[in-house]
């Protein structure tokens, strides 16, 4: 089969959505399909080796607006077919890759899939405030074949710009298991005083959807805790978030963003993991990693968190926007490390029905059964 994932961004921008069309293509390949990424150009200052890809890895330019000639983009989706005439088209985001798939359905004469990462689905979205945008993204609704859910929120997303439920499809996000079983050396460039199973740990962006301003709180309503806290990743709020945590700085250790070895031996080791969203979800990776690392969650009782976290089995469930709550989560954990442990094993077991070889066949199932 030969499949083409066309999405806004790739890699090596460093985020969910990415993550997850790099996992899924290299999948694809490793069964045996001639598969395709197509992506605009990252912006300056990112490095590119596309040679690395084990699939084909195509670019087109950067999107100058996303209202204003977005429809002259559609010669790069045409060239890229004509020159290598794949069977399934996959676009990851209704807009612009979505929108501009359906404006070709009828030409391309071939099948239609919409995965939403969750930004493009939510209420509240700024682009739907624009009549002609929000026509366009349900444009690509509408002539989308099959949408691929991978989560509550996602699912509910599609229902609300008019997706027929008979065409939505529930496959997860996934995650590499044996990536995050391995043991791996501490990284040398980490504070000293980070002991294993001995900190709790923030992975994500620093924004204030995050909620990384509560857990900054949250310490500072618990001056008993005897763990600290590492916060890694990078974002428009890190000076705040620097500026707020003056007064504890001897409890919070920013590691800036990680990847690699680093990022499992802070998952590996870590005694849980937090993430203290605000609003919503759709369907975040951290959760699966440290599920796959052994590690427990502490996380908002959103959409796309509370589908992830089974209640005192594999994390706790906190209400949303309470650092009291949040405080008193690391607490318990932080008195009962055994059950801490516990819980981090079952989440690994549950972890098992997320590989990306079970969620890419699940893939290739539905793309399967649209050729057929």
């Amino acid at each position: 089969m030969r499949i083409c994932i066309y999405t806004e961004t790739a890699l090596p921008k460093l985020g969910g959505q990415e993550l997850v069309v790099d996992a899924l293509a290299r999948q694809f390949v490793e069964m045996g399909h001639q598969t395709s990424v197509l992506a605009p150009y990252p912006r300056h200052g990112l490095k590119l080796d596309d040679s690395k890809y084990p699939y084909q890895m195509r670019r087109h330019l950067r999107f100058y607006s996303t209202r204003w000639g977005v429809n002259w983009y559609k010669r790069f989706l045409l060239q890229h077919f004509h020159r290598e005439k794949f069977d399934l088209l996959h676009c990851h985001g209704l807009y612009p890759s979505g929108y501009l798939a359906a404006t070709l359905k009828d030409r391309l004469g071939i099948p239609l899939v919409l995965t939403s990462h969750g930004g493009d689905v939510r209420e509240g979205n700024v682009r739907l405030r624009r009549p002609v945008i929000k026509v366009r993204h349900e444009l690509a609704v509408t002539k989308s074949d099959r949408f691929v859910a991978i989560g509550g929120f996602t699912r509910a997303g599609f229902l609300r710009m008019g997706g027929v439920p008979e065409k939505i499809v529930n496959i997860p996000n996934g995650v590499d298991l044996a990536e995050f079983a391995q043991p791996t050396q501490r990284p040398p460039e980490l504070p000293g005083d980070l002991k294993s199973h001995g900190y709790f740990l923030f992975i994500g962006r620093l924004v204030r959807r995050k909620g990384v301003d509560l857990l900054l709180d949250a310490m500072k309503l618990a001056p008993d805790l005897p763990f600290p806290l590492v916060i890694a990743g990078d974002g428009d709020e890190a000076s705040d978030l620097h500026e707020s945590a003056a007064e504890i700085k001897n409890r919070v250790h920013f590691v800036g963003r990680v990847g690699g070895a680093t990022k499992r031996w802070l998952l590996q080791n870590s005694l849980c993991t937090i993430l203290p969203s605000r609003s919503w979800e759709a369907f975040p990776l951290t959760v699966l990693e440290s599920y796959a690392a052994s590690r427990p969650m502490i996380a908002s009782n959103i959409p796309g968190l509370s589908d992830l976290i089974r209640p005192n089995q594999t994390g706790l469930l906190i209400p949303e926007n309470d650092a009291t709550a949040l405080a008193n989560a690391m607490r318990q954990i932080a008195a009962h490390p055994t059950a801490a442990h516990a819980m981090g094993q079952t989440a690994r077991q549950w972890a098992n029905d997320f590989s990306w070889s079970h969620v890419a066949k699940q893939h290739i199932d539905l793309y399967e059964s649209l050729l057929s």
